[in-house]
């Protein structure tokens, strides 16, 4: 603990939780939601004045099931979609040839039911709050154990005991404040995935824009698909309510002949056919550090300039846009990727493109290998089967009573290319609360919690562990 950097300020004495969350995203909420479910007191700690993080964005949510039409996340993340459905807050599942599914997210109504379900579930929750330090102690082994979080609000700083902590942050900020190993993006270069400025616009003229793809199928994705992949695609796309874009290449080749200078070479995006709306992905910024202050403001403004230049190509060259406005805007910069916390064990792209099993399993995941890449304007992917991610990836290395979950869990550039997508992050929510839940029985040591009671706990609450357990859509496979 650094107290010279908060001597000046008076430290509250705050409660004492079994659990904190620290991160209010869709990973956050639902590990709160599982913790406090096994019995656990519970906290949820989140920076913004709501529920939901990047999925509040308007972005839709993919990766809920694997090519082939297996579904891969269940439980929390799945019956969140589910009240999200019966109250007309997203969209029905459609299969997608590489995302796995796509489903249209209402983002106002999912930080309503956000709210409602950690309400539901006796979680007690500080927005407008953020983690500064962390205070450890010698364990008896002469680990360092997390002992309480400095909680800096409004009121000054509070000081919360805990007895485990899960780190659901987009940078793995708590574990690094706790003096965790970790590394930044690739450890190659340290090079990370670009981020973007996720925006929405409406007015969409969906006959226009569906001709245009239907007569040039090579314009709807930039990935090599066989033609009977885009024959199909194409006819689903007729009457699916959502679909996925990497949309005009060629257009954007000659926006670009114009002089525009667009900053990708396609245009990846949800098209929202009920509410004539897209998604646009398309803003592309380099090197965003999120614990930086000069990094992530200029990130803001720079995502802002860009997104206007996208708006601008839309109307004058993107058939069916001439009339579109713009109708959404983000609350922050999106993230890919920043800081990976080292773990007891590190989930490798080999792992996920091979399908890896492990014995200590507690998530699944089938999402393509989708690296936004630093390097060039693409997209770099690799499709991947089922594949198992272990609980050793949730631990950090060298602290107890510290779990991760989301995008700092223990893995490599490319294999959290894949796992950071919103349904496989909230699985893995679910299994970190659990978790800390269970390791509260052991005060809080998270390396002792019993796999095996951990597995069965998860399934009990219809989580899908197993890639003989997921069921089968009804639409067919790719």
């Amino acid at each position: 603990m650094h107290t010279a950097d908060v001597a000046r300020f008076p430290i509250n004495q705050g409660p004492a939780y079994d659990v904190v969350v620290v991160g209010g995203g869709s990973t956050g909420v639902t590990a709160a939601i599982a913790a406090a479910r096994v019995g656990a007191t519970t906290a949820l700690i989140e920076h913004y004045g709501f529920l939901g993080g990047n999925a509040a964005t308007g972005l839709g949510w993919v990766g809920f099931h694997a090519r082939d039409g297996r579904r891969v996340v269940g439980g929390i993340g799945y019956e969140w979609h589910s009240m999200l459905r019966s109250r007309g807050g997203a969209t029905s599942f459609w299969l997608d040839p590489v995302c796995g599914s796509v489903s249209a997210v209402n983002s106002h109504w999912l930080k309503l039911t956000a709210a409602h379900m950690v309400k539901q579930a006796g979680v007690d929750v500080y927005l407008h709050a953020l983690v500064v330090d962390v205070e450890t102690e010698a364990g008896e082994d002469g680990m360092p154990e997390v002992r309480s979080l400095l909680v800096q609000s409004r009121g000054g700083v509070t000081r919360m005991h805990v007895k485990t902590v899960i780190d659901c942050t987009d940078s793995g900020a708590v574990a690094r404040l706790s003096g965790a190993p970790w590394v930044r993006g690739r450890t190659s270069d340290n090079k990370v995935q670009v981020g973007s400025w996720a925006f929405q616009v409406s007015g969409v003229d969906f006959d226009a824009l569906y001709a245009y793809l239907r007569e040039n199928p090579e314009e709807i994705r930039p990935f090599k698909l066989s033609s009977a992949v885009l024959a199909r695609l194409v006819e689903q796309m007729a009457h699916a309510d959502v679909f996925v874009m990497g949309a005009f290449k060629s257009l954007i080749a000659e926006a670009n002949r114009q002089g525009m200078n667009l900053p990708r070479e396609n245009l990846p995006g949800i098209a929202v056919r009920p509410e004539r709306r897209l998604t646009v992905v398309a803003t592309r910024i380099e090197d965003v550090d999120p614990d930086d202050m000069t990094s992530f403001s200029g990130a803001e403004c720079e995502g802002a300039r860009q997104a206007a230049l996208w708006i601008e190509f839309l109307q004058r060259f993107a058939p069916g846009c001439q009339d579109i406005r713009l109708s959404g805007s983000p609350h922050q910069v999106g993230i890919r990727e920043a800081n990976h916390i080292i773990g007891e064990y590190v989930l490798t792209g080999e792992d996920v493109v091979q399908g890896a099993e492990f014995d200590d399993a507690i998530a699944l995941g089938a999402y393509h290998v989708d690296i936004h890449s630093p390097d060039h304007a693409g997209i770099d992917s690799n499709l991947a089967p089922v594949y198992q991610i272990p609980y050793r990836s949730l631990i950090a290395k060298d602290i107890e009573g510290l779990l991760l979950a989301g995008r700092p869990i223990s893995a490599t550039h490319e294999a959290m290319a894949s796992t950071r997508v919103i349904p496989i992050s909230m699985a893995l929510g679910q299994a970190a609360g659990v978790a800390a839940a269970l390791a509260c029985q052991h005060g809080g040591r998270v390396r002792v919690t019993p796999i095996r009671t951990l597995q069965e706990r998860l399934s009990q609450d219809g989580a899908l562990l197993e890639p003989s357990q997921c069921p089968v859509a009804d639409q067919p496979g790719w």
